[in-house]
């Protein structure tokens, strides 16, 4: 017993003491038989009623010490749930009356922008997201709802969160409030994705480069890229995309990829040799959940298609060549009978004579272009490059093919703020490449249409580019465009006349110049070709080499 304890016995005993002095007239009375049992039951009754004082009082002070421990638990769970988890209290409406600042901070809101807000806008798809209408469903019954879910942040960014969301329900059964309880999974999902991406990507028989578009330095390549390229796992984050072949130009690299940044493009490939190996490299553009900007190419090795098509090109030069003295002679004999030297004809006969003349002369380009591309892949095509102004080349160029436009009813327009762009350049061989783009923006053009030139200058190369408004190239076709003896179908459905060698004899011609051809298209809209030239060194040219074009020539190269 405490000292307190014995201070209300002694109070008691007092308490009895004086009331049976008081009912009993004086301490002679208290001990006589009939007074002595009574004061024994106030007594007890008093010690009784001391015990049950002191009892009560260490109730009460035991239930003060538990409520104390209890709103510790409750403000180290409150503390512990604002440090780690993201909380949201909403009405049963889902319109948001109160969250923690995790929250705010995590989806990047101000807290009182988000009270009186609908907490679907950090679900995908607002108030339709079926997961967002799922958690409704659920806490409609009554129950709590547990899973991960693909949020969005104020800037756009995914979240990935395993979220609590239960419903508090009055003493009506009615659902008046609700508590959600989220955590960010986000870091653990992308890795597991990473993991899982990798153990895809590593085994893979194509090479794999994954870099910063930015710096360009690597990011991930998957074992054959390592492999390939003599590096080792350990010293990837030390290198670029550059490292990666020693032949490879950090300028002409960005040049290359330049459509994709600009959203020209969403693809973009080059045609590459490394060893024996022949093969193409895809390059897309891709920005990450944490928002990194990264470019992703993929080598494919190629050299047994090559190897096939290399086969069939020496089969069709070997034709070729056996074909073209004889259409030479075919065609020289059509000139001379309509010539009138040999006598005059009937305008039938003459009519005749004329298609003869131009299938023989298609058929001649047919067999130029075939015996080209052969020249070209082993090596013995000439290029006699010298210092040309690019700017008097294309208007030559452009005037060379105004006649063709015309028999199609098409306008061609070169416009250009430079007033002068050297390049080094093998004119005859480039005048067939813009000729051959020409006859094909000509060709692809709507009657009184205009075909569009410019010149300008991109990133230390010179592009020329030729636009049309014609009914443009699907994207699925973009892998064929430049394949040899291609003809893809038009989106309008007219057929247009051609070899399907023009682009394949053009881009080897580029290739050759260390330049870019390709094109951008939109369906319905036409497509724009263009050729980047790099732009020499110094552009202090002292010397400027005129050419000469045979006019009799014509539309030179073949489509």
């Amino acid at each position: 017993m405490t000292s307190d304890h014995y201070r209300l016995a002694a109070i008691s005993c007092v308490v009895v003491i004086v009331t049976l002095f008081l009912s009993t007239n004086g301490f002679g009375g208290i001990f006589s038989g009939v007074n002595l049992a009574n004061a024994s039951i106030y007594f007890l009754l008093i010690v009784v009623l001391g015990l049950a004082v002191m009892r009560r009082n260490q109730i009460l002070k035991l239930q003060a010490e538990i409520v104390r421990k209890q709103g510790q638990e409750i403000e180290l769970t409150h503390a512990a749930l604002n440090a780690h988890a993201m909380v949201c209290l909403t009405d049963a409406d889902g319109i948001i009356t109160s969250v923690n600042e995790n929250f705010a901070q995590k989806y990047g809101f101000n807290r009182s922008d988000l009270a009186g807000t609908s907490i679907s806008r950090v679900y995908r798809e607002g108030m339709d997201d079926p997961v967002f209408n799922e958690i409704g469903e659920t806490l409609k019954r009554g129950k709590i709802w547990t899973g991960e879910n693909e949020e969005i942040a104020s800037d756009g960014s995914k979240l990935f969160m395993h979220c609590t969301v239960v419903p508090m329900i009055d003493h009506q059964g009615h659902h008046t409030r609700t508590v959600a309880i989220r955590t960010d999974n986000s870091e653990h999902h992308r890795a597991e994705k990473a993991r899982f991406l990798k153990d895809l990507l590593d085994h893979l028989q194509d090479e794999v480069y994954i870099f910063d578009a930015q710096s360009l330095k690597m990011v991930y390549a998957n074992l054959n890229a390592i492999s390939k390229s003599g590096w080792e796992g350990s010293d990837l984050q030390q290198k670029t995309i550059i490292d990666a072949d020693r032949k490879m130009d950090e300028s002409s690299f960005r040049s290359h990829v330049l459509p994709l940044i600009n959203g020209e493009k969403t693809v973009v490939s080059i045609d590459v040799k490394r060893g024996e190996l022949l093969g193409e490299i895809s390059t897309r553009l891709y920005t990450g959940d944490d928002g990194q900007t990264l470019f992703v190419s993929v080598l494919r090795d190629n050299t047994e298609r090559r190897q096939m098509e290399q086969a069939r090109m020496e089969s069709v030069s070997v034709v070729s060549h056996e074909l073209r003295t004889p259409l030479t002679s075919i065609k020289g004999a059509l000139r001379l009978l309509n010539s009138g030297a040999l006598g005059n004809f009937d305008d039938r006969s003459e009519s005749i004579l004329e298609i003869a003349a131009r299938n023989t002369e298609r058929l001649l380009l047919v067999v130029d272009g075939i015996l080209d591309l052969e020249k070209m892949r082993v090596g013995k095509m000439e290029f006699n490059k010298a210092s040309v102004d690019l700017v008097s080349f294309i208007e030559d160029v452009v005037a060379m093919n105004k006649g063709y436009g015309d028999e199609h009813n098409v306008k061609i327009e070169f416009r250009s703020d430079l007033k002068t762009a050297f390049a080094d350049i093998a004119a005859e061989r480039m005048i067939q490449v813009l000729s051959n783009l020409l006859s094909n923006a000509i060709k692809h053009s709507h009657s009184e249409g205009t075909v569009r030139v410019e010149l300008s200058n991109e990133n230390n190369f010179w592009r020329v580019s030729v636009s049309d408004d014609g009914p443009g190239i699907p994207e699925v076709d973009r892998n064929a465009v430049f394949e040899s003896f291609s003809q893809l179908v038009s989106h309008d459905g007219k057929k247009r006349k051609g070899t399907g060698l023009g682009l394949a004899i053009s881009q080897k011609i580029v290739n050759a110049h260390d330049g870019i051809i390709d094109y951008t298209s939109e369906v319905g809209k036409g497509a724009t070709f263009f050729v980047n030239l790099p732009i020499p060194p110094s552009t202090n040219v002292l010397e400027k080499t005129t050419y000469a074009m045979n006019a009799d020539r014509g539309v030179a190269g073949v489509s």
